[in-house]
């Protein structure tokens, strides 16, 4: 079966959904915090940037499962959620939810039309639309994350670290130069 293409329907969607603007479910930080051993509680999520509350959604833990009530474009909602559990290799368990649509294990639900897995309400990472540009701009931030103000060597880190983290910085803007020019000159913005 052929696959791209210029047919309709052909290839990859032009855009979804992504992971860092919908309100998550995450079953490490419910289970990290205690919350699925039974009862009710309110869970809320904040904006990062201005710390103001985005939404929130009353739990009721059950065994085996969460009752969901919420409201979504201002219909009151109800969902259950089924939880699953993996034995650990040290002791313990590991807790899951089980996507509502299609039962798969999941740690993570995003809220789409109802809350569900990553597949079933076609949701993507930031770092899946990225060219190769945006990759580029993504590995230095990540580098330079580990470095001081004006890339400075953090106290503790050895000086062949803080050399090999500078190469990657500047091999991350020799290849969004690169990226640039072969994108100008393929568009005939310049003639190389």
């Amino acid at each position: 079966m052929a696959r791209g293409g210029s047919r309709y329907g052909a290839g990859r969607p032009g855009w979804h959904v992504k992971a860092e603007h919908c309100l998550k479910l995450d079953v490490r930080d419910l289970a990290r915090r205690k919350l699925l051993a039974g009862g009710s509680f309110i869970w809320s999520w904040t904006k990062t940037e201005s710390g103001e509350r985005s939404g929130s959604i009353s739990i009721g833990s059950f065994v085996g499962s969460l009752r969901l009530n919420y409201t979504l474009d201002g219909t009151p909602m109800q969902q259950t959620v089924m939880l699953d559990r993996t034995g650990c290799n040290y002791g313990g368990t590991r807790p899951w939810f089980r996507c509502p649509r299609c039962q798969q294990r999941v740690g993570v639900l995003f809220l789409r039309s109802g809350f569900l897995c990553r597949h079933c309400g076609r949701v993507a990472y930031g770092s899946q639309a990225d060219d190769a540009i945006g990759r580029g701009w993504r590995r230095q931030s990540k580098i330079e994350r580990r470095l001081g103000a004006n890339w400075a060597r953090p106290k503790g880190m050895h000086h062949a670290t803080h050399e090999r983290l500078l190469d990657g910085i500047f091999d991350c803007e020799e290849h969004r130069d690169m990226a640039l020019a072969g994108y100008m000159v393929q568009h005939g913005l310049i003639n190389w």
